[in-house]
C-alpha cells in the first residue's frame, strides 16, 4: 500500500553559539518552530528492501540521502527485515537553513515506526535522529522548542507566539559546516558565547523577544547577495528580519498574514530570481499527536 506524509520546514527564531565540544560539534541555544512549506514523502510497504527516489535529487547516491540513512538506521536498531519504497518530492530548498533534509529524515523515522509496527518511543526515535543530524530531534519532539547541546536537548514551547512570515531564499546553497568554519576564522572572538535571551520570555504566549542569529553576518560575508534581503523585506513592512539556521534563507516578520502575502507577491515581481514563501508559523508537528 502507498502512504503519503508531509515534512514541514523549520524556522530558527533565535540562534546562539554558546560553546564547542571536544569532538568539534558546536553547542547551541536555538528556538525553533515550524513553517508551512512541505516536502512530500510517499512510502510503499511491504517491500523486499529499501529503495529511495528523490525528485529533484539532492545527493548523487540515494544511499547518502538522510531519508535512506534514517530508514536504514531504523532497520538496524529495531532488527526488522522489513523494507520500503520511498519517493521524496522536494519543495523545501536544499542547503537553505530550513531543515528540509532533517524534516524528511524525521518523517521517515516516524512513518516507518508506525508502518513497520515497531512501537519505538518518541525518546528512542530522538536518540536515533540525533546521531544522524542536529536538527532532526526538533521534528521528532513534536512541538516548537528550545534546543540545546547540539540540538538533542529539547524544552517544548507550546505557547510560543505564532508569526506571519515571508521567507526568502536567494537561490544559493550554504554548507552548514562551511559556515561554522568561516565563523571560526572571521568572527569567533566577536560572537562566541553571546548572551541568551531569557527562556521565560519565549514561554509567554504572545511575546516575541529580540531575535538574533550569531551566524547571520558570517553567511553574508560568504554570500554578499544575502545582505540585500533584509532591506527588501523592511521596505515592504517587515518589523524584523533574521536568517534561519546557517542560511541561506532569511525571513521577515509581518503584522499579519495578509500583509505577509502582499509583501511576498511584490517581492516575486521585483526579484524573480528569489524563492519566496509566505505563511503563518505553527507549533505542533503533523505527527505530534501520534
Amino acid at each position: 500500500m502507498n502512504y503519503r506524509f508531509s515534512a514541514p520546514a523549520k524556522i530558527n527564531l533565535a540562534l546562539r553559539i554558546v560553546g564547542q565540544r571536544q569532538d568539534g560539534y558546536h553547542l547551541l541555544w536555538t528556538v525553533m518552530t515550524f513553517f508551512p512549506l512541505y516536502d512530500q514523502l510517499e512510502i510503499t510497504v511491504p517491500a523486499a528492501d529499501l529503495q529511495l527516489h528523490c525528485e529533484p535529487p539532492v545527493t548523487a547516491d540515494p544511499t547518502t540521502n538522510l531519508v535512506w540513512r534514517a530508514a536504514r538506521r531504523l532497520q538496524e536498531v529495531s532488527g526488522t527485515r522489513q523494507g520500503a519504497r520511498l519517493h521524496l518530492t522536494k519543495q523545501i530548498p536544499h542547503g537553505a537553513g530550513l531543515g528540509g533534509g532533517s524534516s524528511d529524515a524525521a518523517t521517515t523515522l516516524l512513518a516507518l515506526n508506525r508502518l513497520w509496527h515497531l512501537h519505538l518511543s518518541r525518546s528512542q526515535l530522538i536518540e536515533i535522529g540525533a546521531r544522524l543530524g542536529a536538527d532532526i530531534p526538533i521534528f521528532l519532539g513534536g512541538e516548537a522548542a528550545l534546543a540545546e547541546g547540539i540540538g538533542e536537548r529539547l524544552t517544548p514551547l507550546p505557547h510560543l507566539a505564532t508569526a506571519a512570515l515571508v521567507v526568502v531564499n536567494p537561490g544559493y546553497t550554504l554548507s552548514t559546516a562551511a559556515v561554522f568554519q568561516h565563523w571560526h576564522r572571521q568572527q569567533a572572538e566577536q560572537t562566541s558565547r553571546s548572551a541568551e535571551p531569557p527562556l521565560s520570555r519565549w514561554q509567554q504566549e504572545g511575546v516575541w523577544p529580540v531575535l538574533g542569529n550569531d551566524l547571520e553576518s558570517t553567511a553574508m560575508q560568504m554570500v554578499p547577495a544575502i545582505g540585500l534581503i533584509p532591506q527588501a523585506l523592511r521596505q515592504l513592512g517587515a518589523r524584523a528580519t533574521l536568517m534561519s539556521g546557517s542560511g541561506s534563507s532569511l525571513f521577515g516578520l509581518f503584522a499579519g498574514l495578509e500583509e505577509a502575502e502582499q509583501a511576498a507577491d511584490t517581492l516575486r515581481t521585483r526579484h524573480p530570481e528569489w524563492q519566496i514563501f509566505s505563511g503563518q508559523t505553527f507549533n505542533r508537528h503533523p505527527f505530534s499527536d501520534e
